[in-house]
């Protein structure tokens, strides 16, 4: 999922592979129904309201490669603020079907909105969550931290006036209920309490 800190689990697990932001129901098509059912799989989520601040802010700073500049300098020059982005922003068909503000469940959900993974860690607790992966998949790994946006001035929260944090509430709507965020985080240790011993997420 983009701007999940996707690059730097898959570089700390298997090296230089790009594999893309790839959606679960993908992965259904490419593999026998059997193969997909005995793989382990899982993904890293984060606050929509902090992915969205971040994604705004990487795109802005021209992303990764000419592709993401370009598309930047197209659709988010007119926006000098993120809360002006926002407001107006969110609202246009191509930054709405953007792959980097496309909502999580797209990536993850596979049938009546509910996610077909069988580990879900949290950004906010990445680096237990990804020792947990490590250790699923047999293997000694370190995270090693990649792309890390270094436009960012303060605390995603700083961003949000009320009028921006209430369309992102209802833009992430699904997000929110699914992967069960609040705002400020407060609920996470309630969250990570309700996963059961192999990390799978108790339904």
């Amino acid at each position: 999922i983009p701007k999940c800190a996707g690059i730097s689990l898959v570089r700390s697990l298997f090296g230089d592979f790009d594999c893309g932001h790839t959606n679960l129901r993908r992965y259904q098509i490419m593999f026998a129904p059997a193969e997909f059912n005995r793989y382990f799989k899982f993904t890293i989520v984060r606050n929509p309201y902090d992915r969205l601040v971040s994604a705004f802010l990487f795109l802005k700073g021209g992303g990764v490669n000419e592709k993401d500049k370009q598309w930047a300098e197209k659709n988010l020059s007119s926006y000098d603020t993120f809360d002006a982005f926002a407001k107006e922003g969110l609202g246009r068909r191509n930054i709405r079907r953007a792959l980097h503000f496309r909502p999580q469940s797209n990536f993850i959900c596979v049938r009546k909105h509910r996610p077909g993974l069988d580990f879900i860690g949290y950004y906010e607790n990445l680096q237990a969550d990804f020792a947990f992966i490590s250790r699923r998949l047999g293997m000694n790994a370190s995270l090693v931290e990649s792309n890390r946006n270094v436009s960012r001035e303060k605390d995603y929260r700083q961003y949000y006036t009320d009028a921006s944090r209430k369309i992102v509430a209802d833009f992430y709507a699904d997000d929110l209920r699914i992967l069960g965020y609040n705002f400020d985080n407060s609920d996470l240790p309630a969250r990570l309490a309700k996963r059961g011993s192999d990390g799978r997420i108790c339904r």
